[in-house]
């Protein structure tokens, strides 16, 4: 078997560079999408929680 040639080394280093970044784009749009998620529920979160300090403190103007 005789050795690869130079265009096949750059062709192969060439394909495995563009597998990397498209392994690391696919990393980096998953933690996005993770980090959005994680913000959105505690946006909820806050929100749920103002609306239950609101009730309490009707509850203890009225009361």
């Amino acid at each position: 078997m005789k050795p690869p040639t130079l265009e096949e080394v750059l062709r192969q280093r060439a394909e495995a560079d563009a597998e990397r970044r498209r392994a690391a784009a696919a990393a980096d749009r998953r933690l996005l999408k993770e980090l959005a998620e994680q913000a959105a529920y505690e946006a909820e979160q806050r929100e749920m929680q103002a609306e239950r300090d609101r009730k309490w403190a009707r509850s203890r103007a009225s009361g």
